[in-house]
């Protein structure tokens, strides 16, 4: 009896002892990289298509498991998702390395992930693009993931090898992975599921900058011919109304319809961009104009050499200050946008 009592004690013992042991057993360790293959930036709808490679491996597998035992234990981490995007995910291989000690899983996906544009500076706009992983289910306890140190877990700038499918728009200058977790506010409705689950998320962010030059040349040209039309009624008699105001309401017509059209472009913003600035400015300057056409044809029909002298005057001063303020201005709103 008291040797039933003693084995039972110390079975008892063991499973609790085990089961302590697992509990505090410290979360699986699991490098991640990435490699991209294409991209390509839907501006006006606020996302972005992917096309990349994806891998993941643990270095410190068990080696007293067959590879049978081993994948039952380790498949669980290719049961991965990629939060932040939709898509096609494939598994193209695993490799279980007895030797080395490490399972390893890689595959390819091609996705569409929004992002959170900022156009206040477009063109010379910076957008962050973000692509994100995390397993489906286990929490930060039991998988954690970090950038993989044994190669290069995201492409290298210097290569570029990415290929951007927007012809030259764009430059990637920066690529990076960022480490953090996610607290999901909820227990999906599970009341087995007590607080908040905490899910470690690995995320390769790719920073791309626009390349300003060709854009500025399209919107350079009309907004050149826009000016020279408003500025042409300086030169234009002070009795020529009729002529000077049809050529600044021309050129307010035509800097509006090409404004909706480059608009058409980019997403429904709130906020100022500062190629609205610059319509901005160009009507300011196409109302001076029209209101100094209004002003000097009146001042030139009266009686009094003096409002005749200022309205020559005016007009005099108006055809370099128009250019020059302009310039000034413009070169302002690049340098301070």
């Amino acid at each position: 009896m008291k040797k039933n009592l003693f084995l039972f004690a110390a079975f008892f013992f063991l499973s609790i002892h085990n089961i302590y042991a697992q509990e505090s057993e410290p979360p699986l360790k699991c490098n991640v990289g990435i490699y991209v293959k294409t991209l390509r930036i839907h501006q006006a709808d606020e996302m972005f298509e992917s096309l990349f490679y994806w891998w993941m491996r643990v270095d410190s597998i068990e080696s007293n498991l067959s590879k049978a035992e081993l994948k039952e234990k380790y498949e669980f981490i290719s049961d991965c998702e990629f939060v932040n995007g939709e898509g096609d995910v494939e598994i193209d291989t695993y490799t279980i390395d007895t030797i080395q000690h490490y399972y390893y899983v890689a595959g390819r996906c091609k996705l569409q992930i929004p992002y959170k544009a900022d156009y206040r500076k477009f063109p010379f706009d910076i957008q962050n693009l973000d692509i994100s992983i995390e397993n489906k289910v286990y929490n930060k306890d039991v998988i954690v993931y970090v950038p993989d140190t044994k190669t290069t877990y995201i492409n290298t700038i210097e290569g570029k090898s990415i290929e951007i499918l927007n012809g030259d728009q764009y430059n990637i200058s920066k690529m990076e992975s960022k480490l953090g977790t996610y607290i999901y506010k909820t227990n999906f409705g599970d009341p087995g599921i007590e607080g908040e689950d905490e899910y470690s998320r690995i995320s390769f962010e790719i920073s791309i900058s626009r390349n300003p030059t060709g854009m500025m040349q399209k919107i350079s040209l009309p907004l050149l011919v826009v000016l020279i039309l408003s500025y042409l009624v300086f030169f234009i008699p002070d009795d020529e109304i009729g002529t000077a105001s049809g050529l600044t309401v021309t050129a307010l017509l035509a800097a509006i319809a090409f404004q909706w059209t480059l608009n058409d472009s980019l997403p429904k913003v709130s906020y100022l961009t500062l190629i609205d600035k610059i319509f901005y400015l160009v009507y300011a300057f196409i109302f001076y104009a029209m209101a100094q056409t209004v002003v000097t044809y009146n001042l030139g029909r009266t009686d009094s050499p003096l409002l005749q002298k200022i309205s020559h005057a005016t007009e005099k001063h108006s055809r370099y200050l128009f250019p020059l303020v302009f310039l000034i201005l413009f070169i302002l709103l690049l340098m301070f946008p």
